[in-house]
Order: C-alpha cells, then sequence, then structure tokens
C-alpha cells in the first residue's frame, strides 16, 4: 500500500498547469448533522477558483491543459449540454492558461433558439468563448450514438480546419473526460482524508454526484493504492446501465488509466474495482437536466439550514441521495460521510425548466 505523502509525489511527476486554489475547504454541515445524527462534512470543489463560480473541474483542466502546453497546443474545443458547467469550467482554465477555447454546445430541439443568456451560458459568453449550438432530439444525447458522432464529427471538422492554419488543438469530450485528466481526483481524495483527519475523524463514506464520470476513478484509484476503509456512493444524474454511455465498466476502465498514469503496477484486478462502485440512479428524476422534487427540497433544506447552496442539474439531486440513505439508515447513525460538491450552482440562474421552484417558498 501507498502512503498519502507516496501517491501525492507520483500524482506531482505528471505535467500540470495551477490554475485552481488548492486544497479546497473542508468542512462540517453542522445543523444537517444534528439533526440527522450522522456527521456530514463537505468538500468545496464549487470553491476552486479562478473565478467565484468554479467546480470539480478545474481540477481536471490543471492535468489535461499541463498536458497540452507541453504538446504545443493553443486551442482547445470541448463539448456539453448548453448549460454545462464543464465547458464553462474549461473555458475559465483555458483563459488562464493563454490558451483559446471553443465551445460546442448541444440543445434541446424542444427548447427552441437561445433567445437569453443565463447560468454558465452567460457567464462563458463574459469570457468572449467561441460558442457553437448543436440542436439534438433530448437532452441526454450522449446515450444516442448518431448524436453522439454527428457532434464529434462537426469538432473533428473544426480542429482539422484550424490545424491546416497552423493551430494545435486538442479535443477534450464531454464533462472533460480525457485520460489526461482522471488522476487528477486522486488529489480530492487525499486532501479529504487529510482534512478529515486534522479535525480528528476518519470518513465512512464519500458521496458524490455522478454523470460523466470524472470524480470517481482517480477518487476510487488512490482508496485502492492506500488501502483506506471508506465506501464510495455515487448518485446519478443520469444512467448508468450496462450499455449506456456511461456506466460501471467504463468506470473500472479509467481508474485502470489512471494507475497507468501513475506508472503503478498494484495487484488490483478488475472486480475489485467493480465491486467498490456503488451507484443509485434514483435520483435522476424525469430527465438528466430536468428538477427533481427531491432535489429541490434538498436544496432548499441545506440553504436554510447551512447556508449552503447546491444546484438543480447535479448536486442537488446526489444530496437528496445522501439524505435519502441517512433517512433510510443505509448510512448508519454515528457514522461520518463528506458530499463532494462539484459546483453547479450556476444552474439556479437558469430558466424554469432547469431550475423549477427552489425559489417557492
Amino acid at each position: 500500500m501507498l502512503q498519502f505523502t507516496e501517491l501525492d509525489q507520483l500524482v506531482g511527476k505528471l505535467p500540470r498547469k495551477r490554475i485552481g486554489f488548492y486544497p479546497t475547504p473542508f468542512h462540517k454541515i453542522e445543523n444537517l448533522s444534528r439533526l440527522y445524527g450522522v456527521s456530514i462534512f463537505m468538500k468545496r470543489e464549487d470553491m476552486a477558483g479562478p473565478g467565484t463560480i468554479s467546480g470539480s473541474k478545474i481540477r481536471l483542466a490543471e492535468f489535461i491543459i499541463g498536458q497540452a502546453l507541453s504538446e504545443g497546443v493553443d486551442t482547445i474545443i470541448t463539448q456539453g449540454v448548453y448549460l454545462t458547467n464543464s465547458g464553462m469550467q474549461f473555458a475559465t482554465a483555458a483563459r488562464v492558461a493563454g490558451i483559446t477555447p471553443i465551445l460546442y454546445l448541444t440543445r434541446d430541439e424542444r427548447q427552441g433558439p437561445v433567445v437569453e443568456y443565463r447560468g454558465n451560458l452567460l457567464l462563458s459568453r463574459i469570457m468572449g468563448v467561441e460558442t457553437h449550438y448543436v440542436t439534438t432530439a433530448g437532452t441526454a444525447y450522449w446515450n444516442a450514438t448518431g448524436e453522439r458522432d454527428r457532434i464529434v464529427d462537426a469538432m473533428e471538422a473544426h480542429k482539422a480546419k484550424l490545424e491546416s492554419k497552423g493551430h494545435k488543438v486538442l479535443i477534450v469530450p464531454t464533462g472533460g473526460a480525457h485520460p489526461y485528466g482522471f488522476v487528477a481526483h486522486a488529489l480530492t481524495f487525499n486532501e479529504m482524508i487529510g482534512q478529515a483527519r486534522a479535525m480528528g475523524v476518519e470518513l465512512d463514506y464519500i458521496y458524490h454526484t455522478a454523470g460523466t464520470g470524472t470524480a470517481l476513478p482517480g477518487m476510487l484509484a488512490a482508496k485502492l493504492l492506500t488501502g483506506h476503509r471508506v465506501k464510495f456512493r455515487s448518485v446519478a444524474i443520469n444512467s448508468y446501465q450496462a450499455g449506456c454511455w456511461m456506466n460501471k465498466h467504463v468506470i473500472v476502465e479509467r481508474v485502470k488509466q489512471v494507475l497507468q498514469a501513475l506508472n503503478v503496477k498494484p495487484a488490483i484486478e478488475d472486480e475489485e474495482i467493480y465491486n467498490e462502485i456503488d451507484v443509485d440512479e434514483r435520483f435522476i428524476g424525469e430527465d438528466y437536466a430536468v428538477p427533481s422534487a427531491e432535489g429541490t427540497a434538498t436544496i432548499k433544506q441545506l440553504a436554510m439550514s447551512d447556508g449552503v447552496l447546491l444546484g438543480p442539474v447535479y448536486t442537488g439531486k446526489g444530496f437528496a441521495g445522501l439524505l435519502d440513505h441517512v433517512r433510510t439508515r443505509r448510512v448508519e447513525q454515528g457514522s461520518t460521510v463528506a458530499f463532494v460538491h462539484t459546483g453547479d450552482t450556476a444552474n439556479l440562474f437558469e430558466d424554469f425548466r432547469v431550475v423549477g421552484d427552489v425559489a417557492r417558498c
């Protein structure tokens, strides 16, 4: 087993462009903890910077951009749904690094054209990011192979055009799901364990919202390498069923990519990795980026109890899953739990179809 300092040293050998402010804060949610009899802590990746509204993708961007700079890349093209947290954060990171960001954003044909800029889209526009819109049949386009291929083809064509003019371009898939970045959240894990111990506690569970599968691989690899006993619980906001674009087998392969990036060859079998993955899909609601009753209630509850703001697309649904597990005793009384706040706050300023009725008392 590796010591935590040894893992930090291995990660430190990889190319990295420092952009965020780390370690991010880690604090106890005091009032909800008293209410439920469970010690709930929060890892504030939403406060990573450099902008006021941030998230966990900044960690990924540091490693992806670090490698890109070493290869002479001057332009990054990435994609997501029009309200994407990831796209906005990669655009921010690219601006800091002096790289040109280009976004390809999908929009459900039922929503019509963009007529008002809100949330992450507004922030990207303020940063002057070149943006291309692709109309799709449905919000969660990534489970439709034809839709995915159409978007990838458009980005590849744009890349070829730019490179014909002498640019060096990197395409980063939706959510920042690029092999250069998966290792980043090994540091998130190390920080959480160290911060918890500094407060005199050991974590029993780590909860997070599972979407594009970029946070869990690094954290899980770090757990397996260090032998920590903490259990991961992932609350999904899109399907993780076998055959879908994102599923447990994809996570297993990404954990193996992290191990390869760190140049370690531990005796960790695929089955051992797979058995660590626990995904709850009951909190997706009607669809991706559609507000759910549980998510809305949870956003209000946490804001009123402890002044922490979650978002309606990701973190509200994820924290709703955590509180449900606490109420139903899937998290035992007296346990110590950390929730990774991966961002999503900007989506509180989206239109009502995304936000729901969180402002209604």
